[in-house]
């Protein structure tokens, strides 16, 4: 059985070499009750490149303590929480079949094995109010190794985790404070680590961690700061916190070579110091010496210009990254996971269609078909999800006594189904061997394959000019695309098709209407296409100009205006096909006929308005635009 839960918890740092010794009889307004010891002993697991930790997600087995099984700490969005899984009955320490298929998509099926021990000495008082328990306070005593580097560090830390779910922020506020009072007085402080694995790994610690075996790392200092190991296509969020209970990350912007750490550098400018002072103490040195050519001065080491491959491997890379941890969120179903997987997919797309020419022809066109599949499937899931939030908004504006509850219930209950339905769709398409291999090849993208000369040519500066550029022009064209003339045949989308057929437009027929309803849906994606890219080159540090810039800012402000007329057409639609299944069904079809006869005329009605809003549009961006673009 799998169970999942929101954490709400506090951690704090204890420097030294002891525990601390708290005066809990101190608590304001709470009390304790008697300590429980327990011992624990957790095995963490990655891939040898450390996939999950990129991600900031863990993964340990553990034994001992009230929550002895498998355990899966992760940050989805702005929500950390834990996947609890128990232990196979026929193999206590083989990963359970589901877990394994959670972490798919980071993993991409690569093998799991321990990467750190840890063992703690845990005791436990529960904070008591009046009216019962009210959260745990833990003292960790922790010796935790480094599987990898044979490293054994120490330290010891608290934790206060509510233990009530019905408190209210100023409840949990005034429990936290009342803890933190007495922890603060015994020398505790907020900690600066993310999880203990972090710290058994060496990824940070600071004054509270101590190496204590083997005895020459804790003699040299084993860092507590080491890196962990580059990985295409991890890319990076925030190095200290974001989507996905998230570790270290790759850098997600373009540098040059890196300059000597902090304390290699220290080390060299002491050792020369010393040196001169050696040579005054000895006077002049010997005739031979004298005679001896002086050493040539190393050339100073100089950081390399970021060039348009660079860069264009950096965005891949850090949406790619991006891609998989939104993935994970995807199959854990946490909130608005669909919507943000589907809009990584679709910035990938677009930076592959800005950044044409600079990738192997072949390669670019096999990408974007196949990331096109899969925004197909995640949009006809974010279109569920759209119909559900624009329904609930419908049925809240109705008059009192216009829609019965009755049929408010039928219709959510409809939405929800459908759902549920697109839901699972999504996730079979997640599971496939197709969309695993999609992500390698992308991965294999960043790392610099198949990315072309051209673009190794090119500075980051001309680079990020040219795709935001392309990007901005798409935008252009679509919306200056012309309605054919009645009488000439044209290709519409299948959402097109419907709306011409369900509205009439002054001077058009049915299908200069669809025809009309793509320009604005094109327009719409092409401007999100122009954003996305623009993004993208910012978070990779690269300088595509302030107009150009500007001109995606404007583009974005019309993907709203734009983005109100296919809303309607995807909930005039979602609603056409529940009023048929009412049908089928014999259920009231009056509330549903009524809200499609709604959303049919603020669909009309936008697009009257559509011809306005592209010409604003093309007018505004061609004021911002540079000259030359």
């Amino acid at each position: 059985m799998v169970t999942q839960q929101v954490e709400i918890e506090r951690k704090y740092d204890v420097a030294g070499q002891r525990t601390p010794r708290l005066k809990l009889h101190k608590l304001k307004n709470f009390t304790v009750g008697d300590p429980v010891e327990h011992e624990m002993s957790a095995t963490y697991y990655d891939t040898a490149d450390l996939a999950l930790a990129h991600a900031k997600v863990a993964v340990r087995r553990r034994t001992g303590g009230s929550d002895d099984g498998w355990h899966v700490k992760y940050q989805a969005g702005q929500v950390r929480g834990e996947l609890h899984y128990e232990p196979l009955k026929t193999s206590a320490q083989r990963i359970p079949a589901a877990l394994r298929r959670v972490l798919t998509g980071l993993t991409l099926g690569e093998e799991l094995t321990p990467v750190a021990t840890i063992n703690t000495h845990r005791t436990v008082y529960p904070v008591l109010g009046e009216d019962g328990q009210y959260a745990e306070l833990c003292l960790d005593a922790v010796s935790a190794r480094d599987e990898r580097g044979r490293v054994t560090r120490e330290w010891s830390e608290c934790e206060v985790e509510l233990t009530r779910d019905d408190l209210t922020q100023k409840q949990a506020r005034t429990v936290f404070e009342a803890v933190e009072s007495v922890l603060y007085a015994a020398g505790a402080a907020p900690s600066s680590s993310v999880a203990k694995i972090a710290r058994a790994l060496g990824q940070d610690g600071g004054d509270s961690v101590r190496v204590v075996a083997p005895e020459h790392a804790a003699e040299a200092g084993a860092s507590d700061d080491a890196a962990l190991p580059e990985r295409a296509g991890s890319g990076a969020v925030d190095a200290a916190s974001s989507d996905g209970a998230e570790g270290a990350d790759g850098a997600d912007g373009v540098k040059g070579s890196e300059k000597k750490s902090g304390k290699k550098a220290k080390a060299e400018k002491s050792g020369k110091k010393s040196k001169k002072k050696t040579e005054k103490k000895s006077g002049k040195s010997s005739d031979k010496d004298s005679q001896a050519p002086a050493a040539a001065e190393p050339e100073p080491e100089t950081e390399a210009e970021p060039t348009g491959a660079d860069v264009l491997a950096a965005m891949i890379a850090r949406l790619t990254g991006e891609l998989q941890r939104w993935d994970f969120a995807v199959r854990i179903d946490a909130p608005d996971s669909v919507h943000q997987l589907r809009v990584r997919s679709r910035a990938l797309r677009a930076v592959l269609q800005a950044a044409r020419g600079f990738v192997t022809e072949d390669v670019v066109a096999d990408l974007e078909q196949r990331l096109k599949g899969v925004a197909r499937v995640l949009g006809d899931a974010r279109d569920q999800e759209v119909a559900r939030q624009r329904l609930d908004v419908l049925l809240e504006a109705q008059p009192s006594g216009v829609v019965t509850e009755q049929a408010k219930q039928e219709l959510r209950a409809a939405a929800d189904q459908l759902g549920v339905v697109a839901g699972r769709t999504v996730r079979r398409e997640l599971d496939g061997a197709a969309y695993l291999q999609l992500v390698r090849d992308l991965r294999a993208l960043a790392a610099g394959q198949d990315i072309t000369e051209d673009a190794a040519q090119l500075s980051a500066k001309d680079f990020a000019k040219t795709v935001l550029g392309a990007a901005l022009n798409r935008v252009l064209v679509s919306a200056n695309a012309k309605v054919p003339d009645a009488d000439v045949a044209t290709d519409v989308s299948d959402m097109a098709a419907e709306v011409g057929r369900r509205i009439t437009l002054p001077g058009l027929d049915a299908m200069q209407t669809a025809a009309a309803f793509d320009v604005v849906h094109e327009t719409r994606k092409a401007a999100k296409s122009a954003r996305y890219v623009s993004e993208a080159l910012g978070h990779a540090h690269a300088t595509a100009g302030k107009k150009r810039v500007r001109a995606a800012a404007v583009a974005k402000d019309y993907q709203d205006d734009l983005g109100v007329i296919t809303d309607a057409a995807v909930m005039e639609e979602w609603l056409a096909r529940a009023s048929r299944s009412f049908q089928r069904t014999g259920k009231d079809r009056y509330a549903v006929g009524l809200l499609h006869g709604m959303e049919l005329s603020n669909l009309r009605d936008g697009m009257l308005e559509a011809p306005e809003i592209l010409e604003d549009l093309v007018e505004d961006l061609c004021e911002v635009l540079p000259s030359e673009d």
